[in-house]
């Protein structure tokens, strides 16, 4: 016999199922929500969908190994930490031999400040981006000179434009973003350098030969690997080479020209689909492009990735929401901004898992660099490789293909410091095995949960968005 809890959790669910199909009060998962249809979107009940979007403005983020957070994802962590089943339940002998991690960095100030105006001033007192050059021989020693954004009264372009009063470069590393990547980098520490033996403990001239780190030639990306390396490493106190492709060429971050993905993405929001969700959300694009005069700009109107990144840049960060500069009274509810969060998420879905040329789009964008992950687990596989641990800093714009190559079952938008760590295992028998963990937990996707398989499969996996030829590809 049904208690009386199991009988109104049963009604809700049903009454769920009627207004979203797929969802379920039961279990919700917050990494992954019923992405494929546009009442996701409208649904005001699902919230955050179990999402975090808040975080305090001057310390590290706490952070759940189970729950999304836009603000500071989660990363493999050794108190939550399960070596893959069949090491676990001793029916494999098998060690970890490489390590492939992909992160976004960590949080920031928008990107997007907002057409009207802003209400509130964006302070970055608390964190100094350097900015200097050292000879190779470390001598004469530089002075170690940052930037410290400013603005002179006298400047008339301050008053034509939307700049925002503060000490803050948009978009720029917070000190929040700062502390949450040196959290990171201990952690990482903690699991794969103290438990599981890869990592060097220490960087000394031999083992540095073992590691490898990568950057876009963005600041973020840079000022975030140093706050993760820092947190790897603290008492290691030489330079470090931070490997970056020249930014006009750079296979993450969009570095290469290419007019084949403007003719995709035209192609990709023409259908019926993306119509829908255009359609769904015009209420609530109204009422935002009224509040800041964005009704004539179209960057800000034809996708969500403008308000989005606004609202997010605030919360991640301790702001409130914003409110109209001529009318003080038309703020930006709670309510709204999860809309827009969720019409966020559902974009990202479309874009890189749901949209019919899902697979050219993705090849375009991160084909070459998804070819270069695949060459090194070949040299793994051959044992043409002594780096044991490579560490590449990107942006969501990299790690959202990326997922959606490996085909995640539902893709939200990458939050600050999303990572992917591909591991590598080797068995007794020299035969090698990939497990691979999306923000600390083992991903899963329309090839099944990325436990246990062989790591040929994975390399077949990626394949499949790799160009053969990404220079015709892009000017077809």
């Amino acid at each position: 016999m049904k208690t009386v809890y199991e009988g109104i959790l049963e009604m809700l669910t049903f009454f769920l199922s009627l207004l979203l199909p797929g969802a379920s009060l039961a279990a919700v998962d917050s990494f992954y929500p019923p992405l494929n249809h546009t009442t996701y979107i409208t649904n005001a009940s699902l919230g955050t969908y179990g999402g975090v979007f808040h975080a305090p403005s001057d310390k590290a983020s706490p952070t759940g190994d189970s729950v999304y957070n836009y603000c500071t994802m989660p990363h493999p962590h050794v108190d939550t930490y399960s070596l893959p089943a069949p090491v676990r339940n001793g029916s494999v002998d098998a060690k970890l031999v490489y390590l492939e991690y992909v992160q976004r960095h960590q949080r920031r100030t928008p990107y997007n400040i907002l057409p009207g105006g802003e209400n509130q001033e964006y302070n970055c007192d608390t964190i100094h981006p350097h900015l200097f050059a050292s000879p190779s021989s470390g001598s004469p020693a530089p002075a170690q000179v940052y930037g410290q954004a400013y603005t002179d009264p006298s400047n008339p372009f301050l008053y034509l434009s939307n700049y925002v009063n503060g000490t803050c470069q948009y978009p720029q590393l917070t000190i929040g973003g700062y502390l949450d990547g040196v959290q990171h980098g201990r952690d990482l520490h903690e699991l794969y350098s103290k438990k599981l033996n890869l990592i060097p403990s220490t960087l000394t001239q031999a083992t540095k030969d073992k590691v490898w780190f990568r950057s876009s030639s963005a600041a973020l990306t840079q000022g975030s690997a140093g706050a993760v390396l820092r947190g790897l490493w603290p008492t290691y106190t030489g330079p470090l080479p931070l490997h970056q492709q020249p930014a006009s060429i750079d296979s993450i971050n969009r570095g290469f020209s290419c007019p084949k993905r403007d003719t995709l993405l035209d192609r990709i929001q023409s259908t019926t689909e993306w119509d829908e969700h255009i359609a769904v959300t015009e209420p609530l694009r109204t009422k935002l492009a009224d509040m800041f005069n964005a009704s004539s700009d179209a960057a800000w109107m034809d996708t969500w990735d403008h308000f989005a990144d606004n609202f997010q840049g605030r919360l991640c960060n301790g702001y409130e929401l914003p409110c109209s500069l001529h009318d003080t009274s038309a703020c930006v509810s709670d309510s709204q901004a999860e809309e827009v969060f969720r019409a966020g998420d559902w974009m990202y879905n479309y874009w890189w898992r749901k949209n019919p040329d899902v697979r050219e789009y993705i090849q375009v964008i991160e084909g070459l660099f998804i070819s270069e992950l695949v060459r090194k687990f070949e040299a793994v596989q051959k044992g043409e490789t002594g780096v044991v641990y490579s560490h590449t800093f990107a942006h969501d714009g990299d790690i959202a293909p990326l997922l959606g190559a490996m085909g995640i079952r539902a893709l939200r938008w990458p939050g600050m410091g999303s990572n992917v760590a591909f591991e590598v295992w080797e068995t007794s028998t020299h035969e090698f095995f990939a497990r691979v963990l999306y923000s600390g937990r083992t991903i899963e996707t329309v090839h099944g949960v990325l436990e246990w398989i062989p790591l040929g499969r994975l390399i077949e996996i990626l394949s499949v968005f790799v160009p053969d030829d990404i220079v015709a590809l892009c000017n077809s």
